[in-house]
């Protein structure tokens, strides 16, 4: 392995380190990358720490080796506990989410549209909504019924114009579901979505009502901690909190290290679908238009060599 990159800003976070390795094999001439490397550039850095880097790069061993068995044939790398490989350099079959969410996750949303300029924040945003929806659904279908999704979030590009206002979103949104109401609110003029970015529901096949439904909320910068509650302003909005089967999600790209992942259990966060979940459940996403710029950012990330 060459290091292609400076190490990530946050060099003892397990979470980066496996996100730097991930991307460095990307990158490399032989794509691959090597923990052994990145012990020896940590030992550089933090010479009097021999144990703790020690201890730090078997932590990002074992996260790597959990990517890889959570969700299969959706990783792109194959890794034996201290070599990270590209599984196959000519296809990534079924493995464009994963991708996807890792670049959005390490270069971030600003750096991406103004230094790296390499997509557009609010294209990348309203992608990231599309796949959640795919998720949503995938994740609420069974055997017996498949389920059925919207892309609720603002500025809902691909709905027809006449139905992209908040207040006229919500009317079409019931006449789906047939179930709840939109309450009499005179701010509804002023807002966008109120948080909802998808929402999924699994009909039963008499039609009746009394359901299950998924709320969710995407977001997908770095500052994701903060949007956790925002969500709670559709209940000005719907009916939803008077509902039965309502189960409330959070979709982000990044990886959540397990000794935070308790702090998502809000009563109205609910679910939380991070980079391994969103790639297992939308595998067969085939990277639409992004696919086509992998080759760009790549190149683009060979050349800026900063550490993101």
């Amino acid at each position: 392995m060459v290091v292609v990159i400076d190490l990530p800003k946050d060099r003892l976070n397990k979470i980066k380190l496996a996100d730097w390795l991930e991307i460095n094999a990307l990158l490399d001439a032989d794509h691959s990358s090597s923990t052994e490397d990145l012990t020896s550039l940590l030992k550089i850095e933090y010479s009097d720490k021999d144990d703790k880097i020690e201890s730090l790069c078997t932590d990002v061993s074992s996260e790597l080796l959990s990517r890889m068995r959570k969700i299969d044939d959706a990783y792109p790398f194959s890794f034996n506990g201290k070599l990270l490989k590209i599984k196959n350099t000519r296809s990534f079959k079924n493995q464009f989410t994963y991708l996807f969410c890792l670049f959005i996750s390490y270069i971030g949303l600003d750096k991406g549209t103004k230094e790296l300029k390499v997509w557009s924040s609010k294209d990348i945003s309203n992608l990231f909504e599309k796949i959640s929806t795919i998720v949503a659904c995938n994740f609420l279908s069974c055997k017996e019924v498949n389920a059925q999704s919207l892309q609720f979030g603002a500025p809902r590009m691909e709905w027809k114009k006449e139905a992209q206002s908040f207040k006229k979103a919500l009317e079409i949104l019931k006449s789906l579901i047939n179930e709840g109401n939109v309450k009499s609110n005179p701010t509804s003029s002023r807002r966008k979505d109120a948080g909802l970015d998808v929402i999924a529901w699994r009909q039963f096949p008499d039609g009746r009502t009394s359901k299950l439904f998924l709320l969710g909320q995407c977001a997908t910068g770095n500052n994701f901690k903060q949007k956790r509650r925002d969500i709670n302003d559709l209940r000005q909005y719907y009916s939803f909190w008077d509902m039965p089967g309502v189960i409330f999600s959070f979709f982000i790209p990044h990886e959540v290290d397990e000794f935070d992942w308790q702090a998502f259990y809000y009563p109205d966060v609910g679910i939380l679908f991070d980079r391994s979940r969103i790639a297992f459940w939308a595998k067969e996403w085939d990277g639409g238009k992004f696919k086509s710029k992998i080759p760009g950012i790549i190149k683009k990330l060979k050349k800026y060599k900063k550490a993101l």
